[in-house]
């Protein structure tokens, strides 16, 4: 009786697993430290598209560095934190899309805290992880 509906209840499930989006994992260093952020993909078509021999980018780093202090305003533990490094890279397999890498120091309690961010060219951030290192 019930195995006349698990084929239907199959098709209705495997209908929404297949439209997850997977975000695209961009890996990246800075000074020797691995960060990896998560961007969806419509987040990225989303964003403008730009050559470096087209001009300047869309996005500059006043406008990163305006977003970023915004975005970190309403959190306490990044109330003292200052802009370390800002560079501008290329989206891995994405050849018209680049993305700002923004790297930031706070300290608390005597120690050194390393926080980071990745810009979109459409002004979006998106928090990035240090990935840790493995053991060996």
């Amino acid at each position: 009786m019930y195995f006349v509906w698990l084929p239907l209840l199959l098709l209705l499930f495997s209908a929404n697993v297949q439209s997850y989006e997977f975000p695209v994992e961009i890996f990246e260093y800075v000074n020797d430290e691995k960060v990896v952020a998560f961007i969806n993909e419509s987040d990225i078509d989303a964003s403008t598209s730009w050559i470096p021999s087209d001009g300047a980018p869309p996005v500059t780093i006043a406008n990163v560095v305006n977003a970023i202090q915004k975005y970190i305003a309403p959190d306490p533990k990044l109330s003292g934190a200052t802009f370390s490094e800002i560079e501008l890279k290329q989206i891995p397999h994405h050849e018209k899309h680049w993305h700002y890498l923004v790297k930031m120091k706070s300290r608390t309690g005597g120690h050194a805290h390393y926080h980071y961010f990745v810009v979109l060219m459409s002004g979006k951030i998106i928090p990035a992880l240090k990935e840790p290192e493995s053991f060996k």
